[in-house]
């Protein structure tokens, strides 16, 4: 009789264990669900927080400047790795109205090539009635296809007439 109850009680220690195994492995598997969701959440928190920087930064740049054509020189100055209208011809074919500028960044948001690129900064300038207008977003994955729009600013700049 005493074998029995023995029995019985191992049967039951063997369950309680099995459901105390299951209960930690399903708040495991929680806990690691929500440290996913995190360490996602931070990259693309610091994601936003260098496309912010980024297009500030260029904002900046723009708004130091006294016409579309010297935006386009500071902005080369301060990002040579970019991809600008070629400035000779440009301003032979006096299309000063508007111009298109690209910077690209890689994974760890380092000035690259093109062809290696994951996020691009597109600016859009426009001088119109003594207004120098900036369009600046921040892409990722660099393609135009898609929507992947992180940061969009827009600035306008008014040219000061000056009198020498």
């Amino acid at each position: 009789m005493v074998h029995r109850s023995r029995a019985r009680s191992s049967s039951l220690f063997l369950m309680e264990l099995i459901l105390a195994i299951l209960f930690f492995s399903v708040a495991s598997a929680v806990c690691v669900e929500f440290f996913v969701k995190s360490h996602l959440m931070s990259r693309e928190s610091e994601a936003l927080t260098y496309a912010v920087n980024e297009c500030a930064g260029a904002a900046e740049i723009i708004c130091t400047s006294d016409s579309l054509e010297e935006s386009l020189r500071l902005l080369m100055q301060c990002y040579p790795e970019g991809e600008y209208p070629d400035l000779e011809t440009w301003t032979e074919e006096k299309d000063l109205a508007q111009a298109e500028v690209s910077l690209y960044y890689d994974a760890d948001h380092m000035p690259c090539e093109s062809d290696k690129a994951q996020y691009t900064l597109a600016i859009h300038l426009t001088e119109e009635a003594q207004m120098v207008t900036a369009e600046i977003e921040m892409r990722k994955d660099a393609d135009t296809q898609k929507d992947t729009s992180i940061y969009r600013l827009q600035t306008k700049h008014h040219i000061a007439r000056r009198t020498r």
